[in-house]
């Protein structure tokens, strides 16, 4: 009789516990999104990379789902998500992106053929996925986010008027974001810098990075499925 009350109360202490550093981890995630979000980001990143096998794919799948909830849940919550732009675009902005990336795709992928340049081979399940959710997401974040906050107040502290700094921000970082891809030379290296701006023209005209991860993710779809059909 007192070992199985030894053991109903070890097991209520055991609850107790576990209860409560479910609570902690709750909190904390609750509370420090700036710097949950960008941990999960990159690892969902990792893990979807690497996902060759169903298994692995199944598990990317459902930490993406997860990454995509977490981030609408957050949009605009701290002080420095607001000042990476990661907030609620303006109101239509989401349609918008979504139709922009659809354009935007279509018109790389017309360009392509008319300089009968190749977009590549058929593309991995595991990789359409990290083209189309954390790769757009963790790529504009850096580039649309952190560096387009970075530039824009440089320049507006130098004392350039903000339209001017806002045009010279856009340009800047789409120059830098297709030299951050390897091996691009010639038409895939322009087309990577009009990408790049039209997605600093999202980011400006939304107000959002969201919108602008968005209309990338959309864009990176669009070419998955012309390469897969």
């Amino acid at each position: 009789m007192s070992a199985l009350l030894t053991k109903q109360r070890l097991g209520f202490r055991l609850h107790a516990v576990c209860a409560r550093f479910a609570g902690i981890i709750r909190e904390t995630v609750t509370a420090n999104p700036e710097l949950f979000l960008p941990v999960f980001l990159l690892f969902v990143w990792q893990i979807s990379a690497i996902a060759v096998k169903p298994r692995t794919l199944g598990l990317a799948l459902l930490m993406t789902l997860l990454l995509l909830v977490y981030g609408y849940r957050v949009l605009g919550k701290t002080p420095w998500l607001r000042r990476l732009g990661w907030v609620s675009p303006r109101q239509g902005f989401w349609f918008y992106a979504a139709l922009a990336g659809v354009a935007s795709g279509a018109g790389v992928w017309s360009t392509a053929r008319f300089f009968h340049e190749s977009l590549g081979g058929v593309p991995a399940p595991h990789r359409v996925l990290l083209a189309s959710t954390s790769g757009p997401m963790l790529e504009e974040m850096l580039f649309r986010g952190l560096f387009f906050w970075l530039v824009f107040e440089l320049l507006n502290r130098v004392g350039i008027r903000k339209v001017a700094a806002l045009i010279a921000t856009v340009l800047l970082i789409a120059v830098g974001f297709a030299f951050s891809h390897t091996g691009r030379t010639g038409l895939s290296l322009y087309t990577t810098i009009l990408t790049g701006i039209a997605f600093g023209w999202m980011r400006a005209q939304s107000g959002s990075t969201a919108a602008a991860a968005l209309m990338h993710a959309v864009y990176n779809l669009v070419l998955s499925s012309i390469a897969t059909f």
